[in-house]
């Protein structure tokens, strides 16, 4: 369904479409996680065991973002590579979420980064 419409409705290709792992914040934001990694070049098995992990951070990232604390918006994100651990203590949550959430931290700022102007909305009703 997802991969469906955005190849049909935003001209992605399939493969990218169908490598769609989350959207955030709240998993229905505007910024979204995707798997770039190539099968020869990535333990795909790994990587796998640690995607719910790794969407947890970016779900954590995009929702309290490094400018001011505030919510990212309309960011794309790429997993290209990753190395991981051979033992299983090493690979566990309480590493991979902070890191992952680093991760994207720094990988946003490098993309020069910018604040938009706040909007306050207040309607007031009165007889």
């Amino acid at each position: 369904m997802l991969t469906e419409s955005l190849v049909k409705e935003f001209d992605w290709d399939e493969l990218t479409a169908s490598s769609v792992w989350a959207f955030g914040p709240q998993k229905t934001g505007s910024n979204i996680l995707i798997d770039y990694t190539i099968e020869g070049e990535v333990d795909k098995q790994k990587l796998n065991m640690l995607k719910g992990p790794i969407v947890h951070g970016f779900q954590w990232a995009s929702r309290e973002g490094p400018l001011c604390e505030e919510q990212m918006k309309n960011v794309k994100f790429k997993v290209l590579g990753g190395d991981f651990a051979d033992e299983p203590v090493f690979r566990g949550p309480g590493q991979v979420i902070p890191t992952a959430r680093r991760v994207a931290y720094s990988s946003f700022l490098l993309a020069s980064p910018r604040i938009m102007e706040p909007i306050y909305l207040a309607e007031v009703i009165t007889p």
